[in-house]
């Protein structure tokens, strides 16, 4: 490699020549004033004149259009045919030129201090561009003077051309060429490709037609937009400048047009105070009194205006793509049905590409097929995603255990069922009301069956009842005599079912004591105690239950028994035979039931669909878990490309810059009092009260035991022997690493069970990714072959975590808590890894001198292990210290795109099922280009600490929706906003990185990339 290939090679003549300049300067040598050649600022409200010069330059000239108009006649717009209203606003020119003069000059000073690093070709440029203005400022007002006076020669034959309107033509003629390079930018603007070749080009003149426009080295050039993106662009411009324009002349300009010609008529000869200006005449003060406000008014409500139509259109754009389908609970429950397909349709890749269907119907309504009770892999599906997320909700204690249990949805539906299990708080109450429904109904089979099918959800818990009433009873029973004679009780139901005789041949009214013997058979299903007190119970409930039906249901139900006494050999022929109660060898009964996950699971579902009588309406509770379903459902509904498999999805990183913050609250910390006496963790335990009593609940197991204690003394008990769930706990409620380190681990989670579903065969599938993971021993998870080591190993492939922790190193060397820490996060999450800032203190040719390397390290057997040692060229911190911080430890990175996080956010396990969605946005062009930086909504989780915060939080999220969304489309002018944003990683790479290296300009560089 050649020496001067570096980029920080110094050759030597220049040091020779450094050197000498430094004796020269030691002598006594007048040091010479350089120019600045970096960023040159100069601080001046004159500012917003200049950056928005188009803008006043409008709004002066309109404002003087209409003052002239409003100010003949009757003051209606159509005063501007009137030929001596135009000619006076004609003069709007004359004003236009003396603007232009003085951004010439405000040019000039802003860049004065910058005139000696400046090339001759621009400062010609400057000098040009003011005379040329200046000219404009004497040429158009003697045109508009002289032409008024003595029209004469070609003049009068311009105002001859014109007829009677008697036009100023030598202005006229003279306004047509100031106005040409104005006509030519409009042409540029209407055709962008025209304008793109022109910049692009080297070609003499176009050279010089963009050196006037703007400079060479414009940072935008050959950027343009297609025809309908401007055409768009225009229209929403139009439109509301039409709008406030018309409310400026019909509400505040045109009403003060006759007051003020009152005020000017009227003569005012004595004052009671002192006259402020004896020399103004016609009232002027009065005057300039009454309409600055007004004039203040106008140039601001454009804001007012901008806002309105903001609202308008990214309220429509986003019905249009079906942005808030579900924005409630309610609504989650009325259309719960669709979800699956939902789920199906867009986070589980399709089998084959479907044909996006068009038109003006599926652009208005989104449609998606019900999940079938044969298709039991798609539930399955469904299933996997729902629980997960709900599972998610419970580690994060969000939800306790009986919410949880009435969210979560069966893995695998049985099939002997023949239905779709929908989730517990969907069906919940219903059967208590089907009951009260029946037992006191008096009519035909088919009026019931119409009252319980008008709800939906009551008619799938009142069937899902009786095939798990069934099953249960199939199950527990096992003696040959017992078993026939209940086949023959559900047989001769099903049969008046069928044939629509049910009420003729049952008696409802039993109906309720059924109910609680059921219940309390299920009761002791659920604890499956091993005593035998409990097994005895259960055979005596066996027998009542029997008894209930055979003596207060049916109304032959003595038939059953007699045909069953008939077939049994008894030594008293007239006594019934005892049913259930035989013992072993040959038990009629099985019970307790060996441990099985899917049994425990549908014997809990059953008995909340029997017991739980209040309505599941508030299920959750926390309003977060209920802000997060309803957000995550509604963006389901929304357009979104196809997820393809995991294997073929963009790989994608992650990146975090850290410097000195919080990473796991101590003990220490969470129990010190401030001024006020108030601690963290009292002060978290007030703010988030459900969540510590379901961080209590899931610590100490059961509900019991928490409901049973004082929770003073639970508090001490968790003190004492929770520490380390304690720290977390309330880590997890602050700004904290461990925070985020945690939400985006759960990139790596999603990945892995979307993976399972890409991978898994029929039974894993129905058998449940939990059941698989769980299962797998050791010797499987060394072994590469096995379905758990290969979702972990894809996930591994298509996701990147990295914290730049600048200071590790020196924190390491010191002791740091801080650094234990960030090495137990790195233990936690073996995937993770962490690049820091290491200063090595080396010696060459008996000089000291620092050493800077860049270091990637992950955990090994609990101790740090070094991946990667760069050496640096210097000191990497040249610029702004976060953004320096980013840009060594981005080489870490992989894949090809790349998400940028700080050090205070957080993610979600359901938002994370969406990331291959959203990175194919990458291969989809969104008008003339593909994307380089998707723009992603933050939500302020800390909007519920106070009044303020909520307001910023709310206001946070009106400008990351509407009004983002409408930066985005139709105006396309949206740049990067912040650290959640997804960039082309290689696209970054080759032009600059993703962070500024300047210091003191760009301040944020969450807003300006590396621009």
């Amino acid at each position: 490699m050649r020496a001067d290939a570096d980029y920080f090679y110094v050759p030597k003549e220049f040091e020779k020549h450094s050197s000498m300049k430094e004796t020269a300067q030691r002598r006594g040598h007048r040091k010479k004033w350089m120019a600045k050649t970096n960023f040159v600022e100069i601080r001046s409200f004159w500012h917003i004149f200049r950056s928005f010069d188009r803008m006043w330059t409008f709004y002066i000239l309109a404002l003087q259009a209409m003052i002239i108009i409003s100010w003949h006649g009757t003051g209606s717009p159509t005063e501007i045919f009137s030929g001596s209203v135009f000619k006076e606003v004609l003069s709007v020119f004359i004003t236009a030129s003396i603007l232009k003069f003085l951004q010439a000059i405000v040019d000039i000073i802003f860049s004065w201090k910058a005139r000696q690093s400046m090339k001759y070709r621009e400062i010609l440029r400057y000098i040009l561009k003011a005379v040329v203005a200046a000219a404009w400022v004497i040429i158009l007002p003697a045109c508009y003077v002289h032409t008024w006076e003595n029209p004469t020669g070609l003049v009068k034959t311009f105002q001859n051309w014109a007829s009677g309107w008697n036009f100023p033509s030598l202005y006229i003629l003279a306004v047509a060429i100031y106005l040409l390079p104005n006509a030519l930018a409009v042409v540029l603007f209407m055709l962008p490709m025209l304008k793109r070749c022109i910049e692009r080009s080297n070609w003499r003149i176009c050279n010089i037609l963009t050196w006037w426009q703007q400079p060479r080295l414009y940072i935008g050039r050959g950027m343009h937009e297609s025809f309908s993106s401007l055409f768009k662009y225009t229209m929403f411009w139009i439109l509301l400048l039409i709008s406030k324009l018309a409310f400026s002349y019909y509400i505040e300009i045109r009403p003060l047009v006759k007051p003020t010609k009152a005020i000017m008529r009227m003569s005012i000869g004595n004052y009671e105070w002192h006259e402020l200006f004896p020399q103004a005449r016609k009232n002027i003060g009065v005057v300039i009194s009454i309409w600055s406000p007004i004039i203040l008014v106008y140039f601001m409500d454009t804001q007012i205006w901008y806002s309105i139509f903001s609202t308008i259109v990214g309220g429509i754009y986003g019905a249009f793509r079906h942005l808030g389908e579900i924005r409630t609970l309610g609504m989650l429950r009325s259309r719960f049905q669709s979800l699956p397909g939902a789920f199906n349709a867009r986070l589980v890749p399709p089998v084959k590409e479907k044909e996006q269907k068009k038109g003006l119907k599926t652009l208005l309504s989104q449609t998606f097929d019900p999940v079938e009770p044969g298709k039991r892999q798609e539930a399955a599906k469904f299933a996997q995603l729902w629980n997960q997320v709900i599972a998610s909700f419970r580690e994060e204690d969000l939800i306790n255990n009986r919410e949880m249990n009435l969210l979560v949805v069966p893995y695998s539906s049985d099939p002997s069922l023949h239905l779709v299990q929908w989730p517990p708080f969907l069906l919940a109450s219903k059967i208590p009301i089907a009951l009260d429904m029946a037992k006191d109904f008096r009519g035909k089979d088919a009026a019931l069956e119409k009252k319980i099918a008008a709800d939906e959800y009551m008619q799938c818990a009142v069937k899902e009842c009786y095939e798990s009433f069934k099953h249960v009873l199939k199950s527990i029973v096992v003696g040959n005599i017992e078993k026939k004679v209940i086949i023959d009780i559900i047989k001769e139901v099903d049969n008046n079912i069928k044939e629509g005789t049910l009420l003729e041949n049952f008696k409802m009214s039993g109906l309720p004591l059924l109910y609680n013997k059921f219940v309390e058979l299920v009761e002791c299903l659920l604890k499956n105690d091993i005593e035998s007190t409990t097994r005895d119970k259960v055979i005596l409930l066996l027998q009542d239950m029997l008894e209930v039906v055979t003596e207060d249901i049916m109304l032959d139900g003595y038939k059953i028994l007699d045909s069953v006494q008939e077939e049994v050999t008894t030594n008293n022929q007239n006594q019934r035979p005892q049913l259930f109660a035989s013992a072993d060898p040959d038990p009629a009964v099985r019970f307790p039931f060996r441990p099985d996950e899917a049994w425990e699971e549908q014997i809990k579902r059953l008995y909340l669909l029997l017991t739980v009588k209040e309505s599941a309406m508030d299920v959750p509770s926390n309003l977060e878990a209920r802000r997060r379903i309803a957000f995550f459902t509604n963006s389901l509904f929304m357009d979104m490309p196809n997820a393809p498999k995991v294997r073929n999805m963009l790989p994608f990183s992650v990146m975090t810059p850290y410097y000195k913050e919080d990473v796991l609250y101590s003990m220490k910390e969470l129990q010190l009092e401030n001024e006020d006496g108030v601690s963290i963790l009292f002060y978290l335990q007030k703010i988030y009260p459900d969540e510590w009593k379901n961080f209590l609940q899931r610590v100490f197991d059961t509900e019991d035991q928490v409901l049973g204690k004082d929770e003073k003394h639970l508090e001490d008990e968790v003190l004492r022997s929770q520490e380390k769930d304690l720290r977390h706990w309330a880590s997890y409620r602050g700004q904290t690493l461990t925070r985020t380190v945690r939400g985006m681990m759960y990139y790596r989670k999603a990945l892995e069970l979307q993976s399972f579903l890409d991978m898994a065969k029929v039974e894993e599938m129905l058998e449940g990714y939990r059941s698989v993971v769980e299962s797998m021993t050791d010797e499987q998870r060394r072994s590469q072959r096995h379905l758990p080591a290969q979702l972990q190993a894809v996930a591994d492939m298509k996701f990147t975590y990295v914290i730049s922790c600048q200071l590790y190193g020196t924190q390491k060397i010191r002791g740091d808590p801080i650094a234990a820490d960030i090495l137990n996060l790195m233990v936690t999450y073996p995937s993770l890894r962490v690049a820091y800032i290491d200063e090595v203190v080396e010696k060459e040719k008996d000089k000291a001198h620092k050493v800077y390397y860049s270091i990637l390290v992950k955990a090994v057997n609990g101790l740090d292990q070094i991946i990667y040692r760069i050496k640096l060229p210097g000191d990497p911190i040249l610029g702004e210290g976060k953004p320096e911080n980013q840009n060594h430890a981005i080489i870490f990175t992989r894949g090809e795109a790349l998400q940028t996080i700080d050090m205070n956010q957080d993610n979600y396990l359901e938002e994370a099922f969406k990331m291959r969605n959203l990175l194919q946005e990458f291969l989809k062009k969104h008008g003339v280009r593909f994307p380089t930086i998707l723009g992603l909504r933050e939500h302020i989780f800390t909007g519920s600490v106070s009044s303020l915060a909520w307001f910023m939080s709310n206001q946070e999220t009106s400008f990351v929706t509407i009004g983002q969304r409408l930066l985005a489309s139709p105006l396309k002018v949206r740049f990067h906003y912040g650290h959640p944003d997804v960039f082309d990683r290689l696209f970054h790479l080759t032009r600059g990185g993703i962070s500024k290296a300047s210091k003191l300009i760009n301040l944020s560089e969450d807003i300006f990339a590396d621009v």
